[in-house]
């Protein structure tokens, strides 16, 4: 008898995460001269985020997989920023939260098209093609609707939100 993948739970979540790579990709491929987004580029990560249980998960793995080096080196850190940022880049980018795969992108937001302020200056994302357009809603859509799943096979709340900032430090358990 095999052995229960622990990261099971959490395939709906990598195949969202994958289609809006896919997303991110084409339109990155299809504009490159209309983006700053570059590593470093931290801008969009000045805020502390909350996510939802099965993004927390997630993030709990792939925090719980750094070296212990850099894991102390979050943990110490005091910055105002993602508690997830070191040195101005993601130290979880591969398992990056759905919401910072969007960052920079053309988006859709309550009926109107925004995007990085960095970006798109020599060419008003109005003029872009809807397929090129990440609807913010239909993600979230999405994502709700993966991580009730997640709850209901893992158990939790679908309702709740958890800081990001509880993965690192006294909060590294991901109990937080």
């Amino acid at each position: 008898m095999s052995e229960p993948n622990p990261s099971a739970p959490l395939r709906n979540l990598r195949a969202l995460r994958e289609k809006v790579d896919q997303h991110s990709a084409r339109v990155f491929s299809a504009y490159p001269q209309h983006f700053a987004c570059r590593a470093g580029c931290d801008r969009c990560c000045q805020s502390e985020r909350t996510v939802s249980d099965v993004e927390h998960a997630s993030l709990t793995e792939a925090v719980a997989a750094l070296p212990p080096l850099t894991r102390a080196r979050l943990a110490e850190q005091t910055s105002a920023g993602c508690s997830l940022l070191l040195d101005g880049q993601c130290s979880v980018y591969a398992d990056r939260p759905v919401i910072c795969r969007s960052h920079g992108l053309p988006l859709m937001m309550e009926g109107r098209r925004d995007t990085c302020p960095l970006n798109f200056k020599d060419l008003p994302i109005a003029a872009l093609p809807e397929q090129d357009v990440l609807s913010v809603e239909a993600l979230t859509t999405v994502l709700v609707a993966v991580n009730k799943l997640y709850c209901e096979e893992q158990g939790g709340d679908p309702l709740r939100r958890r800081a990001v900032g509880g993965l690192v430090g006294r909060g590294a358990r991901g109990d937080g």
